[in-house]
């Protein structure tokens, strides 16, 4: 009786180590099912190269917001900060794929902006930049679908940190929104992706304010150009 009492004990130990021992076990990528104690889905890591890979991003990341700031000097010269807010619409795209719903997608980003108070370029830096898109079924015969997705970044944090991605579900029956922190996806190439479509947008950004500046420059230059050709040709004077 001692015995068998002895060897369960002995049992019992070598599982509780067990345990032990697989809680602390890293997790690796080849462990997409793995669970935290507490039930939640576990974080998989970042290998070497996709550690490389974010670190390089958020230095992008933190770049593109320097640029930024630059631009937002032209913004406040011309006016268009307005309640410490600046952004953009994208025109309506229709969306027609072959055998898929049809979809009509509306869009914007914001930069919202800290600072200002009549310092040189109007002292604003930038303090979180979002991007919204608004994505609506148009085929008929099937029940309305509304998304609304908000991806944004605080440029504040710094790099990746603050990125989140926000996914909005309307239908006639259901209203649901689910919130995605980069920190907080399961997946390291998941993370990567929105990591990197944050940084493609910025340089959207970037490139729609350089439109703005080119046009704007455009537009002068035109209309200098005109009014030289008309003072140029102002015909013979006299006395009135």
């Amino acid at each position: 009786m001692r015995l068998i009492l002895a060897i369960s004990i002995f049992l019992m130990a070598f599982g509780s180590l067990f345990a032990a021992d697989e809680d602390q076990k890293e997790i690796t990528q080849a462990d997409p099912y793995k669970l935290n104690s507490d039930g939640s889905i576990a974080l998989i890591p970042y290998n070497d190269r996709q550690k490389e890979r974010m670190a390089a991003l958020g230095k992008e990341i933190d770049n593109y917001n320097v640029q930024i700031n630059e631009k937002l000097k032209f913004l406040s010269f011309e006016k268009r900060v307005k309640d410490s807010r600046y952004g953009q619409v994208g025109y309506a795209r229709e969306i027609k794929l072959p055998f898929e719903p049809s979809y009509v997608q509306h869009s914007r980003f914001v930069m919202k902006l800290k600072g200002g108070g009549g310092a040189e370029g109007g002292g604003f830096s930038l303090d979180e930049l979002s991007f919204w898109s608004r994505k609506s079924l148009t085929t008929k015969n099937k029940e309305p679908v509304t998304t609304y997705r908000d991806l944004k970044n605080s440029a504040t944090a710094g790099g990746t940190k603050g990125i989140v991605l926000t996914v909005r579900t309307v239908t006639i029956s259901d209203d649901t929104t689910n919130t995605y922190e980069l920190e907080k996806i399961q997946l390291p190439w998941e993370r990567l992706k929105l990591a990197t479509a944050y940084r493609d947008r910025q340089i959207q950004v970037l490139r729609a304010i350089d439109r703005y500046i080119m046009a704007k420059g455009k537009i002068e230059a035109r209309e200098v150009s005109d009014s030289i050709l008309e003072v140029s040709f102002g015909g013979d004077f006299q006395e009135p």
